[in-house]
């Protein structure tokens, strides 16, 4: 039962990164996104090959049918998929590698899921600006960008971790 309300919840929370997308534009600096907390909290017994697929076919699926460039998410999100375990060692230590535990704010505590959600937004975030800018703008527009948006959706991230992992 826990596995199916997680994918429900995970199409909910990409549909509503869609809407995100085509209508709640916040700001030409400020970018809204759930997607760093989709990839992160997936399933540890999903391999990288696994979560980098779910991850391209998530950010494709996004792109597709918001207004952004289709494959800019995509771009971002399968590094962070990839990344997912070296996050969890650096982040958790041997907690994690020793338990197959599921990431939740319950488990392992705030202030380490509240880490582990920033470092994923900055990751997602760096290489988006990165990509979409792609030098049509100077360095300071681009770093005002990423940081405005790392500021904005990590809290966003973390409510959405909340939502996929209740427990």
């Amino acid at each position: 039962m826990k596995g199916w309300r997680f994918i429900l919840v995970y199409l909910i929370l990409m549909v509503v990164q869609s809407i995100i997308g085509n209508y709640f534009w916040l700001a030409r600096y400020v970018l809204i996104s759930v997607l760093p907390a989709l990839i992160l909290m997936l399933p540890r017994s999903y391999g990288s090959i696994v979560s980098m697929l779910i991850a391209f076919v998530t950010g494709l699926a996004v792109d597709f049918f918001s207004t952004g460039m289709v494959g800019l998410s995509s771009f971002a999100l399968v590094p962070l998929a990839l990344s997912r375990r070296l996050l969890d060692a650096l982040v958790f230590g041997d907690d994690q590698a020793s338990q197959e535990d599921e990431l939740s704010f319950q488990h392992f505590g705030a202030p380490k899921m509240l880490l582990s959600i920033l470092l994923s937004c900055v990751l997602y975030f760096a290489l988006y600006v990165w990509a979409d800018s792609a030098g049509t703008v100077g360095f300071w527009q681009a770093f005002l960008r990423f940081l405005l948006s790392v500021i904005v959706s990590t809290p966003v991230c973390a409510f959405a971790a909340r939502l996929l992992r209740p427990e």
